[in-house]
């Protein structure tokens, strides 16, 4: 394990004051009055730190298990399904007619709001928040009632709560993506048990996408409220923890009722029987989880030490990521990054001053680390306009 004063000296020596000198090949464009620009490396060379994937790969039973099924590839995946359903029963203590598969929860946040908001049912989410719900929204005419966060960043539950009678949804991505932090769970069973009866017609989706990655006391999942109130959806992806963003596996626990008419704008297409079988040996590897869940928490650790050392303020992260005030542009700073060899979040308004840095390995903070302090100590320059190059790391940012 890299030693964290060691680290945090490397990267954060005279904080944001101190004179980072550039790279050689800068230095040099800036002494003969060309472009400052560096070209943009190329994608497999760059610390992709952008889009929150689990860098370390799926575990080893996952990787045995999609080798084993790729010699029944031929046959339709039903039996794979079952399987993954019936682990997926059985670890949550759910019945199985309460789980829906999908290609990754994303699927699931898109017929959730294609089924359940409208014109006259807006949807109500924290500002900012996963992004996805609300473009759906916008995309098919759905008001957004888009409630900012508190200073310390965390979901503003009363606020959006106010805003919430008579909506569609009411969606709460805990942790929250960008900002790292969570909720506890008294404050999520708070806001559905106050909508069961405010307005029960109002479904109450929790995105866990990060859920294992939280260390926050009294946190705790919302699958066992969706079993107790019909007005409640939990969407969870094998695409963080699992390693399995490429492979693209998801799904929804609520009541039958709810999935069926969920069913109505969702397809299940999209897993392979290789994708299916990985879930189930992933699910099942508490190891291979329990590793990931400790390289996140150090790894996490020693960078925010090296944040705040540098005299920047952070947000809690119950996350596999962080989102730090840089107090500058971070569209600017991502494509200065960018221009390192780096990949680093989008911008999240209205937080425009705030960048979220992904977790990646300790090698790959550590090479990020000292760019990032070299970026920082140096003049903004103006900001680009975001551009699709910028988002090499993600085209739509899928969970």
């Amino acid at each position: 394990m890299l030693n964290r004063r060691a680290f945090v000296q490397t990267v954060g020596v005279g904080a944001l004051g101190a004179l980072v000198p550039f790279s050689r090949p800068l230095q040099a464009a800036q002494r003969a009055g060309t472009a400052t620009r560096v070209a943009m490396p190329n994608l497999a060379s760059m610390v992709r730190i952008g889009s929150n994937e689990n860098p370390y790969g799926p575990g080893a039973k996952a990787l045995e298990a999609v080798r084993d099924a790729a010699a029944i590839a031929n046959r339709y995946p039903g039996p794979a399904v079952a399987r993954l359903v019936a682990a997926i029963a059985a670890k949550h203590g759910v019945p199985e007619d309460h789980i829906l598969l999908s290609g990754g929860s994303g699927d699931i946040l898109r017929a959730a709001v294609n089924t359940f908001t409208g014109k006259l049912m807006p949807i109500v989410t924290g500002s900012p928040s996963y992004e996805s719900p609300m473009r759906q929204a916008q995309h098919i005419g759905t008001p957004v009632k888009a409630i900012r966060v508190k200073p310390d960043m965390t979901l503003d539950l009363p606020a959006m709560m106010k805003a919430a009678t008579g909506a569609g949804i009411f969606y709460i991505c805990n942790p929250n993506n960008p900002t790292s932090t969570a909720v506890p769970i008294e404050a999520v069973t708070q806001v559905i048990e106050r909508m069961a009866k405010l307005s029960p017609k109002t479904l109450v989706l929790v995105d866990e996408a990060y859920f294992e990655y939280a260390d926050l006391p009294n946190f705790g999942s919302a699958i066992p409220l969706a079993t107790k109130y019909p007005n409640v959806l939990v969407a969870r992806t094998f695409s963080k923890i699992h390693a399995m963003a490429g492979m693209r596996v998801g799904y929804a626990i609520a009541q039958p009722k709810v999935l069926d008419t969920l069913r109505e704008n969702h397809s299940p297409s999209g897993m392979s029987v290789m994708s299916l079988s990985a879930a189930t040996a992933s699910l099942l590897d508490e190891d291979s989880m329990e590793k990931n869940r400790s390289l996140n928490r150090d790894v996490r650790k020693t960078v925010m030490e090296g944040f705040t050392t540098a005299g920047l303020d952070i947000a809690a992260s119950d996350a596999n990521f962080v989102f730090v005030n840089i107090k500058r542009d971070s569209i600017g700073f991502q494509a200065a990054c960018r221009d390192k060899g780096i990949a680093v979040g989008r911008a999240f308004p209205p937080l425009t001053n705030w960048a979220r840095i992904s977790i990646g390995t300790e090698a790959e903070m550590t090479t990020a680390m000292a760019v990032f302090m070299e970026v920082l100590a140096t003049p903004a320059a103006a900001a680009p306009k975001e551009s699709a190059s910028m988002l090499l790391d993600l085209p739509s940012e899928l969970t």
